[in-house]
């Protein structure tokens, strides 16, 4: 009764650490709220480019003001889902044998390098293209189409646009890297692994309905590269093989 006791205490512990962190990261975004504000913005290479301020509206009186928390609570969580995982590694250990240990540490280790992947992925390449093209779209042909499109967006469609990136971009490189170590550890046949196939085609469908938008073209999309990271991933082991 007393080690369930210890368990319930460390437990405890670790709960009120990660609930004082949550708190702590709170009050620091929010004393920095604008400067963190100003990295999302500019985060966005596209500006850069075309040598300009980027020009934003909001609608509402309190618009910024939410703006502000949706951006702290979204700091504040990511970083307590990361110490949570964290915690729940030191907690485990114990119970753990050395080799369950070493393999559990290097997989957390590799799903730290993917969301880092995914975090520089999103800021270097995806915010910046996907907004390009988009705002491509107000260029048009006079001789084609004599109409003209002006585009301003609001401050929170924005934040809610680069959210939504980095939920997919990290979803895409954890999933990937959750393939690599599956087929590595799965077995060393590739007639094995090719019955597995179907079952991941299925998974990837779920998934992208799941964390797509509710429009086919961007399921079909997240659903074709995961399709072909998982192919590319079993070639790769073929030639190992």
């Amino acid at each position: 009764m007393s080690s369930y006791y210890k368990y319930y205490l460390e437990i405890k512990n670790r709960t009120l650490l990660l609930l004082l962190t949550w708190l702590s990261l709170l009050t620091v975004c929010y004393f920095f709220k604008e400067p963190l504000l100003f990295v999302f913005i500019n985060s966005n290479k596209y500006y850069n480019e075309l040598n300009s301020l980027p020009y934003f509206i909001f609608t509402d009186v309190g618009e910024v003001f939410y703006v502000y928390l949706q951006l702290i609570f979204f700091i504040a969580n990511q970083i307590t889902i990361l110490m949570l995982f964290y915690h729940s590694l030191m907690f485990l250990t114990l119970g753990l044998y050395y080799s369950e240990y070493i393999r559990l540490q290097s997989a957390f280790k590799i799903f730290i390098i993917a969301w880092l992947c995914a975090v520089i992925l999103l800021k270097e390449f995806v915010v910046p293209f996907s907004w390009s093209f988009f705002l491509s779209f107000q260029g048009t042909n006079e001789s084609l189409q004599p109409i003209s499109f002006f585009f301003e967006a609001r401050i929170i469609e924005y934040l809610n646009y680069f959210t939504n990136l980095y939920y997919i971009c990290l979803a895409n490189c954890q999933i990937f890297t959750l393939l690599t170590l599956i087929l590595n550890h799965l077995s060393d046949n590739i007639g094995t692994i090719k019955t597995f196939r179907k079952l991941f085609y299925f998974i990837f469908v779920i998934f992208s309905t799941l964390t797509t938008p509710p429009d086919v073209a961007s399921q079909i999309m997240m659903s074709s590269s995961l399709i072909l990271l998982y192919e590319l991933l079993v070639f790769l082991k073929y030639l190992k093989l």
